[in-house]
């Protein structure tokens, strides 16, 4: 059964992000590591951003951070450190705007780090990736302890 439109109507296509069409495009299946955070910065660049989406980048840039220092991409730490100090900005703009957007200098640096994260995903043994994980849920683990005076 097909659908007649009117003149005034017309087909609605979705946007995708440049970013996200070439996760879709990539020739062998997209990492699942690298979905979430690239839906997140996505989302923070069409100004729909949330805490969530700023904690879980934030989370991922860990992972990166930790596999840099273990020697897979290690000459990429400042650029992955710049993507967080960039995380901070977001929220703290937020927090005066309550609007969480990437944008200018802050996105670019979001987006490269995102690109080295897929890099040392694809070059890293997937026991180091954990090893980074467990890094990463510790840290946050043990400040949360520590803030709460336990």
């Amino acid at each position: 059964m097909s659908r007649n439109l009117s003149a005034t109507q017309k087909r609605v296509r979705k946007a995708v992000s440049p970013l996200l069409g070439k996760l879709m495009a990539a020739e062998a299946e997209p990492n699942p590591l690298l979905l979430k955070p690239y839906v997140a910065l996505d989302a923070l660049y069409r100004g729909r951003g949330s805490s969530g989406a700023v904690t879980m980048l934030g989370q991922h840039l860990i992972i990166s951070e930790q596999l840099c220092l273990a020697g897979f991409e290690r000459a990429q730490l400042g650029p992955v450190r710049q993507a967080h100090a960039a995380l901070v900005r977001i929220d703290g703009h937020a927090k005066v705007g309550d609007t969480w957007i990437a944008e200018g200098q802050d996105y670019e640096a979001l987006r490269n780090a995102l690109q080295v994260y897929e890099r040392q995903l694809r070059i890293a043994p997937p026991t180091e990736v954990r090893i980074a994980q467990t890094v990463m849920v510790t840290m946050l683990t043990g400040r949360d302890v520590a803030a709460a005076g336990i």
